[in-house]
């Protein structure tokens, strides 16, 4: 997971081993990159800190900072043609997935902007001193930012500094972006009039247009290969020792949603399933107490853990806890992705045959066996099996798991057969548009059912004291 230092330090060490500061070159003021990036000074003297700890710059209390590394020419494009070869048909596929992934939330973003956020950013873009890689990093924060979802930012952060910023950062590339018409103020002009339909039409070109860039500057400026293994575009979450608990949560929510790890709806003793999962027994007994508090479990003295049904859950989740009100909001936040990406995604694999009939089937199976509320997850799990990209592939996976901390809220929907007739008739639009092979249709009858989970979600969260499940309280956008 990328602290903020880490982002700024990141793009900075791109930009000396690019050249885009040579030695001796001055770093912009901490003071200008806290306003960019929009963190406090604080986090931005970690990063030059870290800068300096690594040798790439000096700084005085009166100079400032300044690149302290000496890099000949053939130093640089070396540096380039590792960092990128290596990188190579990672960001192939990244582009691929940019449309299905971020048209829309970028689209949305720019629509609910307000006029102060377009202004903001305005300003930035005419600024003729501010290099493009900080005009992007601004973009972030303004557009994504505004949405307040976290798994979004953090998700966005990785791809600007897996490719973009290094991209904008060359020399090269530098000069080019100066010499071209900038489409941000095309897109903040579109929004101050209303112009949705042509602001969709121009964020889908900046998009081809990037990816255009992208294809050319690999045919035309890397020609090295690899010199060793390829990396892979990553998004990574809960990688840190203090939350390795958060991982084995989501595999024991995952067993017991699948059946598994419970014997008559009991656990196993924490030293099994901590064998079995390959972790310490702490580890295990603090992921316990978390899926307690959560409402999942119920810990009996002398006779064990026993999982809770979805009746029990909601009597037992304590929703005043700072720790499940974060979880719970990874899970709106995870569905208002979802929400925002699936119909574009769904699209997306349904030009494979497979996706379609292995689709039909589960929609059939949940309709004869009265499953009904679990037609968004059969429906969302046919994606990362069938997207023709890995990116998409390994976030949905992802985004998948994070709906598993909704479990406390699976029966706070109305009971009987008013929840069940509303599912049913998603669940026989579905396989209609299926039957007619009409993706798009079926893109739209899947968005209106994530739309409607997250507003009803978020509106249960906010009732219950989780005041932060507010900002998703949003109207189903308008494609």
């Amino acid at each position: 997971m990328m602290e903020l230092h880490q982002i700024i330090y990141g793009l900075l060490a791109a930009q000396i081993e690019f050249g885009t500061y040579r030695y001796k070159d001055p770093l912009p003021k901490m003071e200008e990159v806290s306003r960019w990036f929009s963190v406090s000074l604080g986090t931005v003297k970690t990063a030059y800190g870290q800068l300096k700890e690594n040798g790439y710059i000096t700084s005085a209390r009166k100079a400032g900072a300044s690149v302290a590394v000496r890099f000949q020419d053939e130093e640089l494009e070396r540096n380039i043609q590792t960092y990128f070869s290596l990188r190579k048909n990672a960001v192939m596929d990244l582009f691929g997935a940019y449309a299905p992934l971020f048209s829309y939330i970028q689209w949305y973003g720019l629509k609910n902007a307000g006029p102060g956020q377009l202004d903001e950013l305005e300003r930035l873009c005419e600024r003729p001193r501010t290099l493009r890689p900080y005009v992007l990093a601004q973009h972030i924060r303004l557009i994504y930012g505004s949405l307040h979802n976290d798994l979004l930012l953090r998700l966005v952060w990785q791809a600007y500094l897996f490719f973009q910023a290094p991209f904008s950062s060359l020399p090269s590339n530098l000069a080019a972006f100066e010499d071209s018409d900038d489409p941000l103020l095309d897109m903040i002009g579109l929004c101050r009039r209303g112009d949705w339909d042509g602001l969709w039409k121009t964020v889908i070109c900046c998009q081809d247009r990037i990816a255009s860039a992208a294809r050319c500057f690999y045919a035309n400026r890397i020609a090295a290969e690899p010199p060793g293994e390829p990396i892979s575009f990553c998004w990574n979450l809960y990688q840190n020792p203090s939350q390795r608990c958060y991982s084995v949560a989501i595999n024991l929510l995952k067993g017991f949603r699948l059946g598994i790890f419970t014997r008559e709806n009991f656990l196993p003793a924490p030293v099994e399933i901590a064998e079995h999962m390959h972790v310490s027994t702490i580890t295990v007994r603090r992921t316990l107490a978390l899926l307690n508090q959560l409402g999942v479990i119920q810990s009996i003295n002398g006779v064990g853990t026993k999982v809770l049904n979805t009746e029990e859950s909601i009597k037992y989740c304590d929703f005043t806890q700072p720790a499940i009100q974060k979880r719970l909001l990874d899970f709106v936040q995870s569905l208002q992705i979802l929400a925002m990406t699936c119909g574009a995604c769904a699209r997306s694999v349904l030009t494979d045959a497979n996706a379609a009939g292995l689709w039909k089937e589960r929609l059939a199976y949940i309709k004869e066996n009265n499953q009904y509320e679990s037609v968004i997850f059969a429906s969302l799990e046919i994606i990362p099996l069938y997207a023709p990209n890995q990116v998409v592939r390994e976030i949905y996976e992802k985004l998948l798991q994070f709906l598993l901390w909704g479990y406390p809220l699976r029966s706070m929907h109305v009971s009987g057969e008013e929840i069940n007739s509303y599912y049913l008739s998603h669940i026989e639009s579905l396989q209609e548009c299926l039957e007619r092979g009409d993706g798009d249709s079926l893109a739209a009858e899947l968005e209106n059912l994530l739309f409607y989970e997250l507003r009803f979600a978020a509106a249960r969260l906010t009732e219950l004291g989780v005041n932060k499940a507010q900002s998703f309280l949003l109207p189903e956008p308008e494609a």
